[in-house]
């Protein structure tokens, strides 16, 4: 269980419904799309109830309640959005989990500062507290639009796969959890994308970046199922090298019989 409060600051009686119920239905999409990315699970693990309501600045606080007997990530999405939102605004990097959708609806969600009455958007979770400002509605802008095209690639865990519209894959970066969008030609890759499916890839092809040289997606031209870390070579099967190569003697006895030659 984790609870999230969502407060739109504003004039009284100046913030339109159409833009609460706007910023509502952005935020509830945008803690699907983190739940799925997180829990592994394409319709998402969360239920999520209204536990609060205040006016002056509307204020809605919501609890996470999860569909699943064995798992609960509650409290790892409403940390990655409130976490997500603090990289928009201070310092204007793209969040985790997030893919180009995501992304979408996350600015759909922050153009609304400074429209429809909303001058601001605070967002709490436990004792963490971000206030956003126009400043991230300005980042988002940045973080999502195209400023350098190049081959190249990236790699991470395959994780959703969709081939409604445009058909394209998202890959999540092993450390930053960032995500990727990878968008193909599902008759000539289809196939080998489903048998991708949850394992580490290298996608290449045509690479777009943003201003902070972050990949948004990438044209696949080519991808490779990797190894797991724990399938990696050693470093001995990476140099080569014999264990018998010294036959009966000893290293250091073998590395003086050739000095002594």
């Amino acid at each position: 269980m984790a609870t999230l409060a969502l407060r739109i600051s504003g004039e009284p009686r100046n913030i339109t419904v159409r833009g609460f119920l706007s910023a509502l239905d952005s935020w509830l999409k945008i803690l699907g799309d983190l739940d799925s990315a997180i829990s592994g699970e394409p319709q998402g693990s969360l239920d999520w109830f209204v536990v609060g309501l205040s006016t002056g600045s509307l204020a809605v606080e919501v609890e996470s309640r999860s569909k699943l007997e064995d798992k609960n990530v509650g409290p790892e999405v409403a940390g990655a959005f409130i976490t997500g939102l603090e990289h928009i605004e201070r310092q204007g990097t793209s969040p985790a989990y997030l893919s180009e959708t995501g992304m979408q609806r996350m600015r759909h969600l922050l153009r609304l500062i400074g429209r429809e009455g909303a001058a601001g958007i605070t967002v709490t979770h436990l004792s963490q507290t971000v206030e956003v400002s126009a400043r991230a509605s300005a980042n988002i802008d940045q973080l999502m639009r195209v400023q350098q095209r190049s081959i190249g690639s990236v790699e991470g865990k395959l994780e959703t796969i969709s081939i409604h519209g445009r058909a394209r894959f998202v890959v999540y970066h092993g450390l930053t959890r960032k995500a990727v969008t990878c968008k193909f030609d599902p008759g000539r890759w289809l196939n080998k994308v489903k048998d991708a499916l949850g394992h580490r890839v290298n996608v290449s092809g045509m690479v777009h970046y943003n201003a902070k040289s972050e990949p948004l997606r990438v044209e696949l031209e080519e991808i490779r199922i990797l190894r797991e870390k724990g399938e990696l070579p050693s470093t001995a099967e990476i140099s080569g090298s014999d264990p018998h190569f010294t036959g009966d003697m000893s290293t250091e006895g073998y590395i003086g019989s050739i000095r002594a030659r």
